[in-house]
């Protein structure tokens, strides 16, 4: 069988964590964060947050077609456009698909806990913004 996981959760919630725990060995993780690194270091420029969406999303179609067994999608996906071409995508390939909602820790736990340091303010407003 072969399953995309879709996460949703805001910064600091695990959605890292549980990525690599669901991928295995024999999965991927795609994450938009990852285009954000320059030389090891988490450089986020809003400006290229449409650009790098795209190139992730890109990337994640590309292991569906090659048909790894565990292709994981490791965004925020606040709202149910964020994710939609994901799952379309995912499913056009025959693949199972799990959305997976991790629940908000507090904003205060929350910024504690992102390793990129996402300010509480940038968290609360995520949160007051989430689809449900």
């Amino acid at each position: 069988m072969q399953i995309a996981y879709i996460l949703r959760g805001i910064p600091g919630s695990g959605k890292t964590t549980l990525a690599k725990t669901l991928a295995g060995s024999g999965g991927v993780i795609h994450s938009t964060d990852n285009y954000f690194l320059q030389d090891g270091v988490y450089c986020f420029n809003p400006t290229r947050l449409p650009e790098f969406h795209d190139r992730n999303f890109e990337a994640f179609a590309e292991s569906l077609k090659r048909g790894i067994p565990v292709v994981v999608c490791d965004n925020v996906n606040r709202a149910h456009e964020d994710y939609r071409r994901y799952v379309y995508a995912a499913r056009e390939c025959g693949y199972q698909v799990a959305i997976v909602f991790l629940p908000h820790p507090s904003p205060d736990e929350a910024a504690a806990r992102t390793v990129h340091g996402v300010p509480i303010q940038t968290i609360s407003r995520i949160i007051e913004r989430w689809e449900y």
